[in-house]
């Protein structure tokens, strides 16, 4: 026998019994009840798994409702500043002076950014 053909039939006795020793492993987990077990458990992780999903959907649709509610917010401020500007703007064009006209509000300044106070 030369080298070549040892070398295969070395390997092909790695592979084979490889293959065994799972196939035994397999039989032995069947007839002992753990492969049932591990199935149970398999089907416990995919439900964790498939939860896992749905929470995460809820809380994306959640989070896109927050957005949509800001947006509108943002919309509905920018409409009532440029209609109270229109109004002060007609308030003078029909003869009211500046003094006459209610001093605009104090707006709140943004909180500092970053992690320093």
């Amino acid at each position: 026998m030369d080298s070549t053909q040892l070398l295969i039939t070395v390997v092909t006795t790695i592979g084979t019994s490889g293959a065994l020793l799972a196939l035994v492993n397999g039989l032995i987990k069947f007839f002992n009840g753990s492969a049932g077990r591990e199935r149970i458990r398999n089907t416990t992780l995919k439900d964790q798994r498939n939860e896992a999903w749905a929470d995460a959907e809820k809380e994306r649709s959640r989070a896109d409702r927050e957005q949509a509610r800001a947006d509108r917010e943002a919309r509905n401020r920018r409409l009532t500043e440029e209609y109270a500007s229109q109004l002060r703007r007609d308030c003078t064009e029909h003869g009211m002076t500046q003094q006459e006209l209610r001093p605009w509000p104090h707006l709140e300044n943004d909180p500092p950014k970053g992690g320093s106070a």
